[in-house]
């Protein structure tokens, strides 16, 4: 159960580090002043541009893989601080 939860940081942080990677190329595509502030119309919900980008789908991926690993980590580190 420990060598479990070790792997799981190392993951949690290739996942963090990748998803911090793919958001700001994502932000430099739109390196206009305004972009950095949410304007640009082609990045709002609403935008012309419809369904997601390669780019866009790695980062929605990126992002549940966050979010499960994050709570798979706490489960076993909770049950590993119980005894």
């Amino acid at each position: 159960m420990v060598i479990l939860s070790y792997v799981l940081v190392v993951l949690h942080v290739i996942i963090s580090v990748a998803l911090t990677v793919v958001v700001f190329n994502q932000m430099s595509k739109a390196s206009e002043l305004g972009a950095g502030f949410g304007g640009g119309a082609s990045h709002t919900m609403f935008g012309r541009k419809k369904g997601l980008d390669t780019m866009g789908k790695i980062t929605v991926a990126l992002a549940i893989a966050f979010v499960v690993n994050g709570v798979l980590l706490s489960v076993i580190m909770s049950n590993l601080m119980k005894g």
